[in-house]
């Protein structure tokens, strides 16, 4: 038998899927979304949306939301603080201005048909849907000051709805490490080195 190797300085455990929609034929961002959920942090588990909208380019006018919702708001404030400093693409677009929205989240998933998280918010309900599993690896990158492992599966299709309402946009295929702007990261794990 193999003895296992261990690591300690795990920062954070669990899932971390996204969504960026582009402006039909451009390379402008109507939308972007980051959803965490931690079954293991230093501030305990819970779920964290980040989410920017465009509220003309996503159609979605005055309901565009932009900020955090959670259900842990000190998850959302460690995830912010910890993971998105050197993320160009989530900086500067007014995602933390603001404490995080309490709300409630509802996750189904349909293997690999369909996967959706629901969460509600007051008189919001933002809810995004991954469609169509392309493909499924592992992945391990070396951020700023982390290790990251993660198994990710892009996806065809992917939807953001706001009470009722969905954003338009288009996923971009292919792109960056995982090969579409919109895909699931199932496992993520955040390593301290």
């Amino acid at each position: 038998m193999v003895e296992p190797i261990i690591q300690r300085g795990i920062k954070i455990a669990g899932e971390n899927p996204m969504i960026v929609l582009y402006r039909p034929g451009s390379d402008d961002i109507v939308v972007l979304v980051s959803m965490w959920t931690a079954r293991y942090s230093p501030v305990g588990a819970g779920r964290a949306l980040l989410i920017w909208t465009d509220p003309d380019g996503s159609g979605l006018g005055s309901d565009a939301p932009v900020g955090m919702y959670a259900d842990n708001p000190e998850l959302a404030g460690y995830v912010w603080e910890h993971f998105y400093r050197d993320y160009d693409l989530i900086r500067g677009r007014g995602i933390e201005t603001g404490p995080p929205v309490p709300a409630r989240f509802v996750e189904v998933s349909g293997g690999e048909r369909f996967h959706r998280i629901t969460c509600v918010a007051a008189a919001t309900t933002i809810e995004l849907e991954w469609r169509d599993v392309l493909d499924c690896f592992e992945v391990r990158t070396q951020l700023t000051g982390f290790d990251t492992y993660a198994v990710a599966c892009p996806c065809a299709a992917a939807d953001v709805r706001v009470n009722s309402t969905t954003a338009r946009g288009e996923i971009h295929q292919p792109e960056g490490w995982f090969g579409s702007s919109a895909a699931l990261a199932f496992a993520e794990t955040w390593r301290e080195t």
